[in-house]
């Protein structure tokens, strides 16, 4: 066998597709701040508490704030706290966020991704009742309305180049399928929207697999 050709059997042992959704999805990937460095997720938990016990991770299309919020949400739970993870999806949402929050223990942490559906007044009433049962609310969305921000998701070059180094990928990226210039390249295309970046990594990395 060529050393191309183990190569590529190599890749394809270990990881299939380093890019593929099962390793990049939200919660999979650990959070990084704009230089790529881990983010002290206890210290966001407590600054929480000294907002209030209400607050917004901000941020445009693409830039970890649904993954910043999964893995808040783990690290409340492993502190023992209990946790409601809520999808919106549209303004009629806001039915079952109230019924959530109506069986939610007071001090229980409720995490909603994609806040700005609910629109303003709905918004509004969830935010009410979650003062009423005092519970505590962490939601993503790219303005903060009446919540103040608890952090504000920005992308750079050098945080993709972080999060592809942490993929599962060992021999693949060893391999000389994808490089420093590849995934440059893809975060310009994508005007920093870190999930479209992966997504065009996915492709590239099939096209030379299947080349190879």
């Amino acid at each position: 066998m060529s050393l191309q050709a183990s190569e590529s059997a190599a890749v394809e042992r270990f990881v299939g597709n380093p890019f593929s959704t099962r390793h990049t999805a939200p919660g999979r990937v650990e959070p990084l701040d704009r230089e790529g460095e881990p983010l002290e997720l206890g210290k966001l938990l407590d600054r929480l508490v000294r907002e209030g016990g209400r607050a917004a991770i901000l941020g445009r299309h693409g830039h970890g704030k649904t993954t910043l919020l999964h893995r808040l949400a783990e690290t409340a739970e492993r502190r023992g706290d209990r946790v409601v993870r809520i999808r919106v999806r549209s303004p009629w949402d806001l039915i079952p966020i109230l019924n959530s929050l109506a069986g939610s223990p007071s001090d229980s942490l409720i995490c909603i991704d994609s806040w700005e559906q609910l629109g303003g007044p709905g918004a509004a009433i969830a935010l009410l009742v979650a003062r009423l049962r005092r519970c505590r609310l962490v939601v993503t969305a790219h303005s903060g309305g009446d919540l103040p921000p608890l952090a504000v998701c920005e992308t750079t070059p050098a945080l993709l180049a972080a999060i592809v180094r942490r993929l599962p990928a060992g021999d693949a990226l060893d391999g000389g399928l994808i490089d420093d210039a590849d995934v440059a390249s893809a975060f310009e295309q994508s005007s920093g929207d870190i999930r479209d970046a992966l997504f065009r990594l996915y492709d590239l990395f099939e096209e030379r697999r299947r080349g190879r």
